[in-house]
C-alpha cells in the first residue's frame, strides 16, 4: 500500500511539473484516472504541496545568501586585482612571500567565486520551474549508485532495493471532524479489554475480489498521551495518521488538535519564571512580585557529540522540570525570543568550536517543546527580546548574589518579562563581574547625554566583551593587540585588574605575560 502511495504521489508531482498549478487543482482527472477516493486524494496533495512549499522556502533563502557571498567575494577579488595590478606596473613592493600569498588568495577566491555562481544558476532553474526539482528517495542516496564499493552496497540490486524503500516508507491519511473516529481512511477503535484496532480502508486498486475493504491491526498500543487521544476520540476531534516504516518496523503517528488546559498561572505581576538557554544547561530562576530574584537552578544538557535522539530527549525532560516548576508556584515562564537563522548561515565564517557550539544548539526544539508544555500544563508562556540579558546580568546581580552569569541573566529574563526596567549604575565606577572562573573589574564607561538606555547597556555590553576577550587571550598565552576597559596597561603588556583591584603587576598571570611579550620582542 505505501508502494502505490509513493507512486502516486510522485505521479501528481509530475503531473504538476508539467502542467503546472497546484496539486489541488489535479485532483478530478487524477481521482478519475488512477481510482482512488477525494479523501486519500487531499492526503496526498496536502503532504506533496507542503514539501514543494518548503523546497521553494529553502532555495529562496539559499539564492539570497549565495547573492551576498559572491557580492563580497567580488569585491575582495577586485581589490586584490588591483594590488596584483600594482606589482606587476612596479607601483607597489612586497616581500616575495607576501606577494605568493597574494597570488594564491586571489585564485582561490576566483574558484570560489566560479563555484558559488555555478551554484546560484543551479538555484535559480529550479526556482524558474513548475516545481523545485525534488527527489525522492534523498539525491545522497541517488549518487551511491554511481559508487557501490565505498558505499558499501554489494550490487546495484541491494541499492535498488534500499531506494525503493526509501522512495515508499510511509503513508498519511489527513483527517475530518466529520468523519467516525475522525478520520475516513484510517480509524482507531478501542476494545473492551482496553486496547485498540486500527483499521486501514484497502484502495481497490489493491484489493482482490475476496479481500474485504478493510485491514484490521490488533493490539495497537500508545506509550505517550493516551489521556489526550481519548479524549479526543469522544469529542470526535479530526485525527490525521502517518504510517512509518524504519529500522525498526512499523510505526503509526497520530496528530490532533489538543484541547487547551486551564490557565494555572497568576499574572506576570505576581513573579515569573525566567530561562536562560544554553549550549550545555538550562538556568532557570524565579522572581517575585517586585522583581527581587529568589532563587536558581541548573538543569544539564547534552553536549553536540551526543545524538539528536538522546539531546531531544534528556530536553524534553528538563523543560517538564522547569514548567512544573512554574505550574507549583503559578508564575508563568519568561523565555527568550531567539533566531539563529542568520548565524547558521555565516557558520562558515565561524571558529570550529564555535560552528559546533551553534550547530549544536537545539532552539527550534526547544521552543515548539516548551510551547507545547506550557500548553498542556496551563502555563502562560512570555517571550522577550534577550539583548543584553547576560551582560546586565554579569553587571547587575551575578557577584551580588554569588550566582553564575546564566542564572543572573534568567533572572533579568524574567524581570524583563514582568515589564521591569534595568538601570545603570554610576558611570566611572568599577564593578567586579564573573568573567571565565574569575572576578575582574570592569570600569563603566561615560553615559553621553541624549542616549537612550538600550544605547547605554550597548556600551557596557562592549566593555564587558572587552573584559572577556582579555582574560580569554591571557589563558590562551596570546597577545592582545588592544586594551580594553578593565584592563591595565595596553598592546601586548594589556591584562586584567586582578580581584579587590590590585595593581596586575603582583599577579603571576600578568608576569608569564609580560615574559611571553618580552620573548617575543627579543625574537
Amino acid at each position: 500500500m505505501t508502494g502505490l502511495y509513493g507512486s502516486m504521489k510522485r505521479k501528481l508531482y509530475a503531473r504538476i511539473a508539467a502542467g503546472g498549478g497546484k496539486a489541488k487543482s489535479h485532483k478530478t482527472a487524477f481521482c478519475r484516472e488512477h481510482g482512488i477516493s477525494a479523501r486519500m486524494f487531499n492526503a496526498m496533495a496536502i503532504e506533496l504541496q507542503g514539501l514543494i512549499d518548503g523546497t521553494r522556502e529553502m532555495l529562496v533563502a539559499e539564492r539570497k545568501s549565495l547573492r551576498n557571498g559572491i557580492r563580497q567575494l567580488e569585491k575582495q577579488l577586485a581589490v586584490r586585482r588591483i594590488r596584483l595590478e600594482a606589482l606587476a606596473e612596479d607601483r607597489l613592493r612586497m616581500s616575495p612571500q607576501r606577494e605568493a600569498k597574494l597570488r594564491r588568495t586571489t585564485h582561490l577566491n576566483a574558484l570560489r567565486l566560479s563555484k558559488l555562481t555555478a551554484r546560484l544558476a543551479g538555484v535559480e532553474h529550479r526556482l524558474a520551474g513548475n516545481v523545485p526539482g525534488i527527489c525522492f528517495g534523498s539525491r545522497k542516496l541517488f549518487r551511491q549508485q554511481h559508487h557501490l564499493e565505498l558505499t558499501g552496497f554489494s550490487s546495484r540490486e541491494a541499492w535498488l532495493r534500499q531506494w525503493q524503500s526509501s522512495r515508499s516508507h510511509q503513508i498519511f491519511f489527513v483527517g475530518s471532524k466529520d468523519e467516525t473516529a475522525g478520520n475516513q481512511l484510517c480509524q482507531l477503535r478501542r476494545n473492551a479489554d482496553g486496547t485498540y484496532s486500527l483499521k486501514i480502508r484497502i484502495p481497490d486498486r489493491l484489493r482482490l475480489p475476496d479481500d474485504g475493504k478493510s485491514l484490521v491491526i490488533d493490539d495497537v498500543t500508545f506509550n505517550d498521551d493516551r489521556a489526550a487521544l481519548e479524549a479526543a476520540l469522544d469529542a470526535g476531534t479530526a485525527l490525521s495518521w502517518r504510517l512509518h516504516r524504519d529500522k525498526r518496523g512499523w510505526r503509526a503517528f497520530v496528530s490532533f488538535d489538543h484541547r487547551a488546559a486551564p490557565k494555572t498561572t497568576l499574572d506576570v505581576a505576581y513573579g515569573a519564571i525566567g530561562i536562560d538557554f544554553n549550549v550545555d544547561h538550562l538556568a532557570v530562576t524565579e522572581t517575585d512580585a517586585f522583581g527581587n530574584l529568589l532563587r536558581t537552578g541548573r538543569l544539564p544538557l547534552l553536549r553536540e557529540e551526543a545524538g539528536s535522539g538522546q539531546r531531544n530527549g534528556v530536553l524534553s525532560d528538563v523543560l517538564t522540570k522547569a514548567v512544573a516548576w512554574a505550574s507549583k508556584t503559578r508564575k508563568p515562564v519568561v523565555a527568550e525570543a531567539l533566531d539563529f537563522t542568520a548565524k547558521r548561515k555565516a557558520m562558515a565564517q565561524l571558529s570550529p568550536k564555535g560552528a559546533r557550539m551553534l550547530s549544536g544548539l537545539l532552539y527550534a526544539k526547544y521552543r515548539q517543546l516548551l510551547e507545547a508544555k506550557c500548553f498542556r500544563a496551563g502555563v502562560e508562556l512570555i517571550l522577550i527580546n534577550p539583548a543584553y540579558t547576560s551582560t546586565i546580568g554579569a553587571v547587575k546581580y551575578a557577584s551580588r548574589r554569588g550566582w553564575s552569569v546564566h542564572a543572573a541573566a534568567a533572572g533579568v529574563i524574567a524581570r524583563r518579562g514582568q515589564k521591569l526596567t534595568e538601570r545603570l549604575p554610576r558611570a566611572g565606577t568599577a564593578i567586579r563581574v564573573p568573567v571565565r572562573g574569575g572576578h575582574h573589574a570592569l570600569a563603566l564607561p561615560a553615559r553621553k547625554s541624549g542616549d537612550s538606555r538600550v544605547a547605554a547597556w550597548r556600551s557596557v555590553h562592549a566593555a564587558y566583551r572587552g573584559v572577556v576577550r582579555e582574560r580569554w587571550l591571557a589563558v590562551r598565552g596570546g597577545s592582545p593587540r588592544r586594551s580594553a576597559k578593565g584592563t591595565f596597561g595596553g598592546g601586548v603588556r594589556a591584562a586584567p585588574l586582578s580581584r579587590g583591584d590590585r595593581l596586575p603587576c603582583d599577579d603571576n598571570l600578568h608576569e608569564q605575560i609580560c615574559a611571553r611579550s618580552n620573548l617575543r620582542l627579543e625574537l
